[in-house]
């Protein structure tokens, strides 16, 4: 269709020429129009055309700003994913699929109620496994908040800081104690390597001497039992192969031994030349304490005794 141009200097006919040319030729007789088409302009027209052709043959894209963009017969429709982020796919037949690849990236934040991965759930502040159980592999796990844990399992718990507590028990360098009781209970067997203070007293089961006191004695608050066949052993004041052992004959009732209120030495039946004549004064030994007692009377001339002499007759 060639352009139509009136020049300043042509003449009205001239230009009423053109113009009907215009019309008939270049325009068309509204005559000839579409039924279809109820427009009565150009403009009408042509957007009821393109109306039409978008309903039948197009469509209108249109994203959460409410922007639009018209897709019509012969246009290419391109859906671009992003690397790490999103994927499209496009398969037969007319078939667009949009997901995510095996490895997503955020560059800012995700936000979601609740997050799941495998048997992982990440919900409202809380990490749970359907499994039972979480584990971090070899890496650390730090916190510069509280950690509370019903059960606390590993080969090593290192913390920052001179103070720990788990629970009640609060340790400091190398003390521990009970941060609500002055008694700390152990409910298992105690194994001590090396020795083990308490108060004045150490206990050392590797040491020379495996009990010591820093007062230089013992106090024992209850009576001392010792277990059937033990002896008491003496080492005496030279650390040697010889040692005096106090051992009981099997007692067949219960018998008690008292040691005299006085300071001396014990006698045994193997000591020898060891009873003196001031052991004897007083009547420290008596007619009782002999075996097979014979008696000397000494008697004055009338009979009566004036002295009566105890032996042992065996």
């Amino acid at each position: 269709m060639a352009v139509r141009n009136i020049a300043v200097t042509d003449t009205l006919e001239t230009f009423r020429t053109e113009f009907n040319a215009l019309c008939l030729s270049d325009f068309g007789d509204i005559a000839d129009l579409s039924g279809s088409i109820s427009a009565t302009t150009l403009v009408g027209a042509m957007n009821e055309t393109i109306s039409i052709a978008t309903s039948t043959a197009g469509f209108t894209i249109r994203d959460s700003s409410s922007t639009t963009q018209l897709i019509g017969g012969g246009d290419t429709l391109s859906i671009l994913g992003t690397s790490n982020e999103i994927e499209a796919v496009v398969s037969a037949t007319d078939t667009v699929t949009i997901g995510l690849p095996n490895a997503v990236t955020v560059t800012t934040s995700l936000q979601s109620p609740t997050l799941t991965t495998g048997n992982l759930v990440l919900a409202n502040g809380s990490i749970t496994d359907t499994s039972g159980s979480i584990s971090f592999g070899n890496e650390n796990l730090t916190t510069t908040g509280t950690l509370n844990a019903g059960a606390i399992t590993g080969t090593s718990i290192t913390g920052s800081g001179a103070t720990h507590t788990l629970g009640t028990i609060e340790i400091s360098g190398n003390t521990i104690r009970s941060t609500d009781s002055t008694t700390m209970i152990i409910n298992d067997n105690l194994t001590v390597n090396n020795a083990l203070v308490a108060g004045v007293t150490t206990i050392n089961p590797s040491g020379a001497n495996n009990i010591t006191s820093s007062t230089g004695f013992t106090l024992f608050g209850s009576s001392i039992v010792l277990d059937t066949a033990k002896t008491l052993i003496f080492e005496g004041s030279t650390a040697d192969d010889f040692e005096t052992s106090l051992t009981v004959i099997d007692p067949t009732a219960d018998r008690t031994i008292s040691l005299p209120n006085n300071t001396g030495t014990v006698i045994t039946t193997g000591s020898t030349d060891a009873v003196t004549e001031s052991m004897m004064a007083n009547d420290a030994i008596g007619s009782n304490e002999l075996k097979t007692v014979v008696t000397l009377q000494i008697l004055n001339s009338s009979g009566t005794p004036l002295k009566t002499l105890f032996g042992a007759g065996a």
